[in-house]
């Protein structure tokens, strides 16, 4: 018994590291294909094969292997195109920050299941899929940046509801996404952007910082609602949105570089 105790151990051990050395060179890989190719494509590319899971099984599974994996397409092609984003010339410390955070994901957050876990999942998509949506709003048309991020938000709010118990969530996540989508359509006609650092800055947009805190109030919202049969209590979500509307207020009104879209 002992024997197999110790045998057992020592190959969770080794598929542990193996997984921990595969989604390292994931991350480092799409990062390094993208600045040596100057083209967002490789790097994407490499990040949808690393899903060729997903259609490994009979053609009527995978429309569903899709939606249950948007949130790990959104996190990892929104990385690859940041990555794109932040320049290609030469590898900057963006570029590093962007594949440890890609790590980080693959590694730390996404295989964990927990209800917490799976909300923080959900951010990660939201924040990330809107940045690179917005950074990318002059090479879209409005349309397109509407339907990325109603796709966004509907994988997003998808991935949390499914874990709870109200197995009738269909029109919760058209909502959302529709939600999303019509933020993005604004966004994309009064853009405001913060530079962060001084050498090779990059721009952060207003959209993924107001997503965030949306869809953190939409989501305490109808946790109260589903707690309380139909019902959203104010003492539930009145923290939260104070909270969000004055962090909105504050950075409209003080901290603001708007670019007009007309």
């Amino acid at each position: 018994m002992a024997d197999y105790v110790m045998l057992r151990k020592g190959r969770n051990a080794i598929s542990s590291l193996t997984h921990l050395i595969l989604n390292l060179s994931l991350a480092v890989a799409s990062t390094a294909l993208t600045v040596i190719s100057g083209s967002w494509i490789l790097g994407v590319v490499l990040v949808l094969l690393s899903k060729w899971r997903v259609i490994a099984v009979r053609p009527r599974y995978w429309w569903l292997n899709i939606k249950a994996n948007l949130v790990d397409y959104t996190v990892g092609i929104s990385l690859a195109l940041l990555v794109y984003l932040a320049g290609t010339e030469s590898l900057n410390a963006w570029h590093i920050i962007l594949t440890a955070i890609y790590a980080f994901w693959l590694i730390v957050v996404k295989p964990q299941s927990e209800t917490v876990w799976t909300e923080v999942q959900s951010f990660f998509a939201i924040f990330f899929g809107t940045f690179a949506t917005s950074l990318l709003a002059n090479n879209l048309t409005p349309l397109t940046g509407v339907i990325v991020c109603f796709i966004i938000g509907y994988g997003a709010s998808r991935h949390i509801l499914i874990q709870g118990e109200d197995h009738d969530f269909t029109l919760t996540t058209f909502i959302f996404g529709l939600l999303l989508a019509e933020l993005s359509w604004i966004s994309y006609h009064w853009t405001i952007v913060y530079y962060l650092g001084d050498v090779n800055k990059i721009a952060l947009p207003q959209l993924p910082i107001m997503a965030s805190l949306m869809s953190f109030v939409f989501m305490r919202g109808y946790k109260s609602a589903l707690y309380h049969d139909g019902k959203i209590r104010v003492d539930d979500i009145l923290v939260p949105a104070v909270f969000s509307v004055i962090l909105m207020f504050v950075m409209l009104f003080f901290f603001s570089e708007p670019i007009f879209n007309i």
